[in-house]
């Protein structure tokens, strides 16, 4: 017998003693050891389904298939809950990749417990926190409760089977029937001849279980409703009266106190005259006029204690209040009188392990991690969230918006006497309701949303919907879609706007504004800003809430260092995604060992963060762009956390590690600081950058200050400054513009740090930076020895306009030292003569930058390259990354890192993007795509003979396109103005960096 359970016994004991024998009194079984058993042979898929309330005596009763003897041979013994069979039993078939080791079928999980002899003559119910996705519950060995509603709460009522006094077995026969490992609940899964909410795929109990001893006399529900009045509340007491008979002259007793232990600062006695049998609701108004409100830096919270008879039950909750004012025409949120912005992202609701539910200490830590990167608020996203998350989201300050995840409207041709069509509405609407009456008091939550980027406009049955939800918390905005909304513009439009407000039973279908953009660029890039009022993401749209609800997915690798050292000492080794993720975790170890990247990146960690980095920046950058424009209301992230099949897209891992340096992105949510913008980050020397300032200013700064401007080389030098007096609006005017327009030339190569402060005589208030990289075009070193192949000129213009005049190879033995291969097919496959290998054999260089993988083929087919294949390297929410390692080819450029916006030539996703599969020669960028567990090849140099072969999938022609051939006198080392007038004519100038790229290549014939 534990601890714990004396200690519960002890004070039954006392409750009786001193005569309260009716006190309510929980028992975990959470923490009981539990035993799993598959039932392979169970017949399950065509089983007539129930639905709430169910009479259990009218239900068939499925046993163990052989019988009961079956659960005496379990396949995991000894386990806690939340547990699933993919958590223990995952490749239960012998198959572990991908999905292929997921159980569907029956299961039964099974626990013994010691039931107090004090417990008889009390109602004894069992606390279900969630299943999924049925379960059929026995107490010893009876069929006592049955629920398919998966992922939500619910009670039964088990006293007439439980036996006080004695050993009790509880045993849960779980079905799961389907489900999915993605992202998608809109997809609608069937069982048999119904239709199911489609949820993910993991089966088991996956919430906690309790017993709960009462009188027949208990609170069954209170119910916190926030008041537009943040220091006032509206309470509801639901009384249950189960003694046969009303009872009357009672009192109840309610009492506020500061949470966890603080004192009382409110309390009030009533007389109930009589409680009727069955539920007895009553309605209580509390106002606390010096209450501390609860806000995301200050989430005060307090202890609200209902006391009837001998029964009472305490529910948490915050004075607060969340809501929509319309400020000078500007439609704005508001917290506590106070306007916010929200920052979030989006969670598909995976989690390690178990797949399904966080641990308290990963949901912490998904609290903890997103207020270090400066959100303040993430999305239970096309999935219903978790009571512990929320806990945790109350006590930290971080604000959530919920979805139930599946709640899609599946028929086209609607019938009113379609059993199988009721059954789906009822279940989505039961479903719902009880993670309104779940999560209601949870002073975290302020939005609910019934359906993502649904394509059809509310029928009948939503409207209904919406209105129930409503009506069980009226407190909070309720909107139908987040949705793909077109039009900002366009009113009465339902499908993208439909929404409920506070205390308003009013249909609204303009207002609320919330468009998507979930694929993103790749990387930060120069077009994301081109100057004032013409960037990324502004929107001047004041009449409607402006929600960016999905937004610039750009895919990274998890922090799969950190991961494999929590599996390993966790000893889960055969949970649902370890083996992938200690397989993925071994290839990038051993391609930075074999390939001498781990002075670039001495562990895997370095490597991931380093992807990771490129993400934050991005993500960073453009919640900049939204908080300067001061009209967009909330931006969500695509999205939060990645799972190990797709949705590598979110900032972190399965296991909530952060993919980057939490500071990368961290200070573009700042409440205080100076927004530097560039309309270019990437130029040639002595191009010019026009440089804006804004202040993001959620601190009430205002007045007259002084802006002070300066640039600050690599060695820190100041090479330009730039003053001017300004007036801070502050307010809720977060995002100003106080400057824009100063026109900085770059004189030299490399990083310059553009530098603001706003001064108020000599203090400095506030403060924001931001580099620029500036190329100097360098061609010395460089021979005209050498020739060109490529049919579409490109190349040729490009050497001609640095002043090189390279001979165009037109076939047999090429001329030079060098043959520079652009849009050109290779000849004489086979394994004969090949006059161009022939020639690097004796000591010359082939370049290739164009048509890489039929050149790979055609090198591999010559024994040069051994070559297996090439991978296109994913976008958006797949994502693939480029890196690289120091090597005189870089010289002046970036080296040692994953490709950010100094490399957004090659780095967005508009760009060609290929990586090669190569297993001899040197690499010198390395790249990653989605979650496949190898690394490739993007600039490979291969020693053949005396010579040796440069191969490159990064998008050099694309660079060099739209170069116009010119004529001009060039310095050959670059310096002169001619060069930079020259740049300007590319398509971007950020393509300076791939130029010079090119010429670093040429450069390496010599080396």
């Amino acid at each position: 017998m534990n601890q714990k359970f004396l200690l519960l016994i002890t004070g039954v004991v006392l409750n009786i003693f001193i005569g309260s024998s009716q006190e309510r009194v929980n028992l975990d079984l959470s923490s009981q050891p539990w035993n799993i058993t598959l039932d392979r042979a169970a017949v399950w898929q065509n089983d007539e389904l129930y639905l709430p309330p169910v009479d259990i005596k009218a239900l068939p009763v499925n046993t163990p298939t052989g019988g009961w003897q079956l659960l005496k041979h379990p396949d995991k013994t000894g386990i806690n809950l939340p547990a699933t069979v993919e958590e223990h039993l995952w490749g239960w078939n012998g198959q572990t990749f991908g999905v292929t080791g997921n159980y569907t079928g029956v299961s039964w999980f099974e626990t013994e417990v010691d039931i107090p002899a004090e417990w008889k003559d009390r109602r004894i119910a069992m606390n279900i926190g969630s299943v999924r996705f049925r379960a059929e519950i026995f107490v010893n060995h009876q069929l006592a409760g049955y629920d398919l509603v998966n992922s939500t709460p619910f009670s039964i009522d088990i006293t007439p089977f439980i036996e006080p006094g004695k050993k009790n077995v509880i045993t849960f026969r779980i079905t799961d029937p389907n489900g999915n490992f993605n992202w998608k609940d809109s997809q609608v899964y069937t069982w048999g001849v119904y239709r199911t909410n489609p949820s993910h795929g993991f089966g088991g109990i996956t919430g906690k279980v309790e017993l709960e001893a009462t009188g027949k006399l208990y609170v069954k529900d209170v119910f916190i409703k926030n008041q537009p009045e943040p220091h006032a509340i509206e309470v509801e007491v639901r009384a249950a009266n189960e003694t046969g008979a009303s009872v009357t002259n009672k009192e109840l007793c309610l009492e506020i106190k500061e949470h966890p232990n603080g004192q009382t600062v409110y309390r009030k006695n009533v007389r109930l005259e009589s409680l009727k049998e069955g539920d007895n609701l009553q309605t209580y108004q509390i106002k606390v006029p010096n209450a501390h409100l609860w806000s995301v830096d200050s989430p005060r919270l307090y202890d609200l204690k209902i006391s009837l008879n001998d029964d009472a039950v305490t529910e948490r909750f915050g004075f607060r209040w969340f809501e929509i004012k319309d400020v000078k025409g500007d439609r704005q949120f508001f917290l506590n009188g106070k306007r916010i912005v929200l920052r979030t992202a989006i969670s598909w609701g995976f989690w390690p392990y178990n797949g399904i539910t966080p641990s308290d200490e990963l949901a912490k830590r998904q609290i903890t991690i997103a207020k270090e990167l400066g959100l303040n608020m993430l999305n239970f996203h096309r999935n219903i969230g978790q009571t512990n998350i929320l806990d945790y989201a109350d006590e930290l300050g971080l604000l959530y918006f919920e979805e139930p995840g599946g709640n899609q409207y599946p028929i086209k041709n609607f019938n009113d006497n379609d059993k199988q069509s009721n059954f789906y509405f009822a279940y989505r609407n039961e479903k719902l309701a009880r993670m309104v009456k779940r999560d209601r008091n949870h002073p975290s939550l302020i939005i609910y949303n019934l359906h993502n980027e649904r394509g059809a406009y509310p029928q009948t049955q939503d409207y209904d919907q919406m209105r129930m939800a409503h009506a069980l918390d009226p407190t909070r905005i309720l909107t139908y879609n987040s949705s793909n909304g077109e039009n900002p513009a366009e009113e009465h439009n339902t499908r993208f706007k439909l929404h409920l407000m506070p205390y308003d039973t009013t249909f609204y279908d303009y207002g609320w504004y919330d468009r998507h953009h979930a694929g993103g660029p790749g990387c930060y890039h120069d077009n994301l800003y081109l100057g004032k009022d013409n960037y990324h993401r502004f929107s001047d749209h004041k009449k409607e809430i402006v929600y960016w609800g999905e937004d610039g997915a750009i895919g990274t690798p998890p922090r799969l260092q950190l991961i494999r050292e929590d599996i390993l000492k966790s000893g889960k080794m055969n949970s649902w995604e370890a083996d992938d993720y200690l397989q993925w975790y071994d290839a990038y170890d051993r391609f930075l060992k074999e390939k001498g990247f781990d002075k670039a990146f001495p562990t895997v960690d370095d490597l991931t963060r380093s992807m990771g980095n490129v993400s934050f920046y991005y993500q960073g950058r453009i919640i900049e762009n939204i908080r300067i424009s001061n009209t967009v209301d909330a931006y969500a992230v695509n999205g939060w956390e990645s799972m190990k099949l797709e949705n590598h897209s979110g900032i972190v891992d399965n296991y909530r590690f952060p993919k980057g340096d939490p500071e990368v992105m961290a200070r573009y949510n700042a409440p205080l600081y100076l927004a530097v913008k560039m309309n270019r980050k990437v130029v040639s020397t002595g191009d010019t950058t026009l440089v804006d300032t804004y202040i993001v200013n959620e601190k009430n700064l205002k007045g007259s200050y002084i802006l002070n401007l300066v640039a600050k080389d690599e060695s820190g030098n100041v090479v330009a400054s730039h003053k001017e007096r300004v007036t801070v609006k502050g307010g809720n005017d977060y995002g100003q513009c106080l400057q824009s327009g100063w026109a900085f030339i770059p004189k030299s190569k490399g990083y310059t740090r553009i530098e603001a402060s706003l001064l108020k005589g000599k203090t400095e208030l506030v403060k924001g930076d931001d580099l620029l990289f500036a190329v100097e075009l360098n061609t010395k070193g460089i021979t005209t020895r050498g020739s060109v192949a490529d049919t579409t000129g490109a190349l040729v213009n490009f050497l001609r306009g640095v002043g090189m005049e390279v001979p165009v190879y037109k076939g047999g033995t090429p001329e030079g030292d060098y043959l520079l291969v652009g849009a050109y097919e290779p000849t004489q496959w086979g394994s004969g003569m090949s006059d161009i290998m022939e020639w690097v054999y004796k000591g010359h260089t082939l370049i290739i930058v164009d048509n890489p993988e039929r050149w790979a083929e055609f090198l591999a087919d010559k024994e040069v390259l051994d070559y297996r294949g090439s991978k296109i390297l994913g976008k958006s929410w797949y994502g693939g990354n480029f890196f690289n390692r120091e090597h005189p080819i870089f010289m002046n450029l970036p080296a040692n890192s994953a490709f950010n916006w100094e490399y957004q030539c090659f780095a967005t996703y508009n760009r060609r993007r290929i990586g090669l599969r190569c297993f001899n020669g040197e690499t010198l960028v390395g790249c990653v795509s989605d979650h496949k567990k190898e690394v490739y090849s993007a600039l490979q140099v291969i020693p053949a003979g005396s010579g040796k072969v440069i191969i490159t999938t990064l998008d050099i022609p694309a660079c060099i396109k739209g170069i116009k051939e010119y004529t001009a006198p060039v310095d050959l080392d670059g310096m002169n103005e001619s060069m930079n007038t020259f740049n300007t004519k590319s398509e971007n100038r950020a393509n300076v960096v791939g130029q010079q790229l090119l010429l670093n290549l040429l450069k390496e014939v010599y080396r």
